[in-house]
């Protein structure tokens, strides 16, 4: 039994992390949470599996499963029966709840974040807003909390330390422990924001989109100072044995036009997946919500190689794009639907999910955010369908 395993002081209890260990402990067996065991051939996808799917290598002649990606930010806190706002200030329960997800998911990747959209503009300086007692909200930057306006001067405004300023070093330190207890062969990522939402964070909504009708320059200037930061935030996870996942979420064409989307966020995110790509960082995803079929050429032209299809686009359109780029696609179920219905029920339609898109090159299920407190078995049973038969 690893020490993260066992019942801390707490009292992690019940189905949500493994009291029998995690490991091979019989034949052909691997213990996940409650006791329940996978079979061996249904464990995660190795680093050099995942790549492969990345890469949208064909399938080896005996099939391969999608991988199983769902989204697990603030539920990382209920494996270990705590709170966001808890877990979220904590490098030792941050750790703690990420490799509890492993133990209980067996995800074929690790993201390092749980208020995702957060850390770097608290950072620079917002205020963010954490419950007290038994409140599971999730902590956010209220209105009136930013920090920044159209007259900034970002050319003088430092960049924050991630060793230093903010939670930054929560993540960072929680990063650490993570890769040091699973070493290189799983998918670890640190989560960053991307630079729109970042703005937003720093600004804003209603004001930084005001900016970007009456000042386009000084909205570009504040997307050059989010990029600064957002590329400084990723390379301590990169130093701390990790890669990184972009999250845009305010970008989605849901809020903005695709016009707005190509003058406003295209350069920068290319920017940033370029550069790490410059630093040896070849798989950089891309995650925003919504329905994001009317952007999805200006999406593959920021190269970053793994995008996001979720629950609300165009499913057709989406894998029909990807293939002629060849490039991965993560298709999402609904986090309300796989949070509310009974496992028979995600099993099934997490089925129908796998199937439509079985012959794609670089497919990956997912969930979009899932809810605090979604039952591990309904999302056991999205993985679940992901392994039966190869996926088919």
């Amino acid at each position: 039994m690893l020490a993260w395993q066992r019942r801390s002081e707490r009292g992690c209890h019940g189905p949500r992390v493994a009291e029998a260990g995690y490991g091979v402990d019989e034949p052909g067996l691997i213990a996940v949470s409650g006791g329940a065991k996978l079979p061996e051939d249904e464990a995660m996808a190795t680093r050099d599996e995942v790549r492969r799917v990345l890469r949208c290598e064909p399938a080896p002649a005996g099939g391969r499963r999608p991988l199983f990606l769902p989204a697990v930010y603030e539920h990382k806190a209920f494996f270990l029966d705590d709170t966001p706002s808890r877990v979220s200030r904590d490098a030792d329960l941050l750790s703690r709840a990420v490799l509890a997800e492993y133990a209980a998911l067996q995800p074929d990747a690790l993201t390092i974040g749980l208020d995702v959209y957060n850390l770097e503009a608290e950072a620079a300086g917002c205020r963010v807003t954490f419950y007290e007692g038994d409140d599971t909200s999730i902590p956010g930057i209220r209105p009136g909390d930013h920090v920044v306006d159209a007259s900034t001067d970002f050319g003088s405004r430092p960049v924050p330390n991630p060793l230093r300023d903010g939670r930054m070093p929560v993540n960072i330190e929680a990063t650490r422990r993570v890769v040091a207890e699973l070493g290189g062969d799983v998918w670890i990522r640190g989560a960053l924001s991307g630079p729109f939402s970042l703005a937003i964070s720093l600004m804003g909504a209603e004001e930084f989109f005001l900016c970007c009708w009456d000042d386009p320059d000084a909205s570009k200037r504040l997307l050059e100072y989010c990029t600064a930061i957002i590329k400084e935030f990723g390379t301590a996870y990169l130093d701390a044995g990790a890669e990184v996942i972009l999250f845009d979420s305010q970008a989605s064409p849901d809020l903005l036009s695709p016009k707005m989307y190509r003058e406003y966020v295209l350069p920068f995110t290319r920017s940033i997946v370029e550069h790490f790509r410059q630093v040896g960082v070849p798989d950089v995803p891309l995650i925003i919500g919504g329905n994001t079929t009317r952007i999805i050429d200006s999406l593959l032209a920021t190269g970053a190689n793994n995008l996001l299809c979720d629950f609300t686009a165009d499913w057709p359109t989406w894998s029909s794009r990807c293939r002629e780029a060849g490039r991965s696609v993560r298709r999402n179920m609904s986090p309300q639907f796989v949070a509310s219905a009974t496992p028979d029920e995600v099993f099934e339609t997490a089925r129908q999910v796998v199937a439509e898109g079985a012959d794609l090159p670089g497919f990956i299920v997912g969930t979009a955010v899932v809810p605090y407190g979604t039952p591990t078995e309904n999302l056991l049973a999205v993985r679940r369908a992901c392994t039966a038969d190869n996926g088919g």
